[in-house]
């Protein structure tokens, strides 16, 4: 697959809700994730398509999702991004909040090396 359509892909699966799918599916054995607000205890550098999967188990498990919208894909050669809306209640202390983030993704040789995201300050 070229870099838009893993795009693509990475898109439909974000809208089904079968993002666990699209790890397998998209994501190079080896890839890193970068993010700007690590949990705490948790390393903001998640290194391996396993340790992103076990990242995403403890996004769910730690928050309720009310709404989510996803503008994109915009791509640009190897690299494309996508602007994620949400709308979410922290279970350990039921505080609800909304956020933005501009998620970057980094292609190499049809599969997902490298995603970054970029939080919008909230407030």
């Amino acid at each position: 697959m070229n870099t838009q359509e893993i795009a693509q892909k990475l898109c439909e699966h974000c809208q089904n809700q079968t993002e666990a799918q699209g790890l397998d599916e998209l994501y190079a054995p080896d890839a890193v994730s970068i993010e700007p607000m690590a949990p705490e205890g948790m390393d903001p550098v998640s290194h391996g398509v396993e340790a992103i999967k076990a990242k995403h188990d403890w996004w769910n498990s730690s928050f309720d999702l009310h709404s989510a919208d996803m503008e994109g894909p915009f791509i640009n050669g190897d690299r494309f991004s996508m602007i994620f809306s949400m709308d979410v209640t922290d279970k350990s202390n039921g505080q609800r909040w909304s956020g933005k983030e501009i998620a970057l993704y980094e292609v190499e040789n049809g599969k997902i090396v490298k995603e970054t995201f970029m939080m919008a300050p909230m407030g």
